[in-house]
């Protein structure tokens, strides 16, 4: 019965082999169709490519089967290189720099008091420090930090508003790559029920909720949003039910390729607009 060998095909009976052409051919044959036959018992390989000649010894097998792993392997990771990845790649690589610049803004402040007793008026401090011949090389640290933090923050908008022009459209460029981030993707996140999507970033809050130590939670990094943000607290709640219904929405005819859907925005805002409405009109609790 003639099998396929990560090194080509193999006849058992006869022992004949037309082993593939190169690494590549070995590869290709891997990853393609499996329509040769298979047997219950699993066939000792390395025998088998030792009789029919392909190899001269366990060295030289160990070495090409290597070889071929390791080329499959880095096939494997490239496919999965895609788009997508690169923005979640992206959004972690601007939290660790918003991360380093707010550590660092604090160091430079804590330094800045201990050698002067003024406090910077009316101009940043990183800015202000920049030519000081002691704390001036960590200033400096930190305005270049900044002009990376914007230059990511432009790559993440371009990949997002590529990848999900509806979400980018609604929440904005770097809020929609968050969420698309938190959810582990575009796929997960237009899997996800609205409810889920408001709490999102929220879980200790909804964890603590469910233990019954803790109320529920309103929103969760969509509190960044200006419609949640913005509006007075005891709407927050509404607006942020009615902007995650929204974002639900978009991110399913993103996930589907259904292009920019010009109504979305506007049913949003119009929907915002009569939350706010009637939050005027609604007596306000007495405290």
């Amino acid at each position: 019965m003639e099998i396929m060998a990560w090194f080509g095909k193999v006849d058992q009976e006869s022992g004949s082999s037309l082993p593939a052409k190169d690494v590549e051919a070995m590869i290709e044959a891997l990853l393609g169709p499996k329509t040769w036959g298979c047997s219950s018992l699993q066939p000792d390989l390395r025998a088998l490519a030792k009789a029919c000649g392909f190899v001269e010894g366990d060295r030289d097998y160990n070495t090409r089967l290597r070889e071929v792993a390791l080329g499959l392997v880095r096939r494997q990771l490239k496919a999965l290189t895609t788009e997508e990845q690169d923005l979640l790649q992206a959004v972690e690589a601007l939290d660790d720099l918003n991360q380093a610049v707010n550590l660092l803004d604090e160091r430079l402040y804590e330094w800045s008091r201990l050698r002067r007793q003024e406090i910077v008026h009316g101009r940043d401090l990183a800015q202000a420090l920049s030519g000081d011949e002691i704390t001036g090389e960590l200033a400096r640290v930190v305005l270049r930090l900044r002009d990376a933090r914007a230059a990511m923050e432009g790559e993440v908008g371009k990949a997002v508003e590529s990848i999900a022009p509806n979400l980018s459209c609604l929440a904005g460029p770097v809020l929609a790559a968050r969420l698309i981030s938190r959810a582990g993707g575009l796929r997960r996140l237009s899997e996800m029920p609205s409810s889920t999507i408001q709490v999102m970033g929220a879980e200790k809050a909804l964890f603590k909720h469910l233990k019954g130590s803790a109320p529920s939670p309103k929103h969760g990094i969509i509190y960044r949003h200006p419609a949640v943000i913005g509006a007075q607290k005891r709407l927050r709640g509404k607006a942020a039910r009615a902007l995650a219904g929204k974002l639900a929405i978009a991110a399913r005819l993103d996930y589907n390729g259904a292009g920019v859907s010009p109504d979305l925005k506007a049913s949003l805002e119009k929907r915002l607009a009569d939350i706010k409405r009637r939050g005027r009109k609604a007596p306000r609790a007495k405290s």
